[in-house]
């Protein structure tokens, strides 16, 4: 079953263990970091080609355990802060929730890598999807069980998935408004029947709960030489020519910033935007003080 889920990570998409995911269940034995396997060739193969779509000029064929892509990839090795390897093995008979952030290319990277290595159902978050069709027909043709949650439809390219899980979105005529209109629990479901059924509140997380550090000097002068100096948008490489790259990886993380992983390019999110316009206002003020 290859099933992909749009805009609803409460949607749980890992049935019975022995099973991996990116989400923090209740129920889940949460691990300390990414299991660092000894790569199998065809993984190897589905690496190559993810860092091929991604133009990362790069072979994977000759590495021996997932470890060696991002110490060895000098283009990788900048995202590689993002994730840690451990020498625990996944355990049996459990659901394993691997802590790998929803930041492309690491989230398709790390979660192919194990949905193909361990031949265990995986629940793993893509925006890259629609570039990767062949290696979720493979996925298909091995019997692999995958749910990809996204923000991407591509209705050229959702035939390879058995089911397409997406919220259920409705907009009613203002005389036909007779009955609720509250749809936040619906879910449509389409695949070989087609249902709109409800989704019951679950105590998952997308994510572990951390509390959001401090932003320090290094990020406030990637926002503000992003925003002010740059235009908002900038190579990866000339921002982090100016700032430094830890400060931009950091604000990144912290999502002050938005990395296309396609064109190696960085932009204000709407959260660094927010920054900026907090860090402009707190600078008129001053100067205005001052004069």
């Amino acid at each position: 079953m290859i099933r992909l889920v749009i805009g609803r990570l409460d949607y749980r998409g890992v049935g019975n263990p022995p099973a991996i995911t990116f989400k923090d269940y209740d129920n889940a034995i949460k691990l300390d970091g990414v299991p660092d396997m000894e790569l199998k060739p065809l993984t190897r193969l589905v690496i190559n080609k993810l860092l091929n779509v991604l133009g990362i000029q790069f072979d994977a064929s000759s590495t021996k355990r997932l470890s060696d892509v991002f110490e060895y990839c000098v283009q990788c090795s900048w995202f590689s802060g993002f994730i840690g390897f451990v020498g625990e093995a996944l355990p049996d008979k459990a659901i394993a929730t691997v802590p790998v952030p929803m930041i492309e290319p690491l989230s398709s990277i790390i979660g192919l890598a194990l949905a193909f290595n361990t031949g265990l159902e995986v629940e793993l978050y893509s925006d890259l999807w629609p570039l990767l069709t062949d290696i979720l027909s493979q996925a298909k043709a091995l019997g692999l069980r995958l749910t990809i949650h996204t923000s991407v439809l591509d209705y050229n390219r959702i035939y390879v998935f058995d089911e397409v899980v997406r919220r259920y979105i409705r907009l009613p005529r203002i005389d036909v408004l007779t009955g609720s209109t509250d749809f936040s629990n619906k879910i449509e479901v389409v695949g070989e029947s087609y249902r709109t059924p409800t989704l019951q509140p679950t105590s998952l997380r997308a994510e572990p709960s951390v509390t959001e550090p401090r932003v320090d000097e290094g990020v406030l002068n990637a926002v503000r030489t992003l925003g002010i100096e740059l235009g908002g948008v900038s190579t990866l490489k000339a921002l982090s020519d100016l700032v430094g790259s830890e400060a931009v990886i950091k604000a990144v993380s912290m999502g002050y910033l938005a990395y296309n992983p396609m064109d190696l390019t960085v932009r204000l999110s709407a959260k660094g935007l927010a920054l900026l316009r907090a860090i402009t206002e707190e600078e008129n003020q001053g100067g205005g003080e001052g004069g």
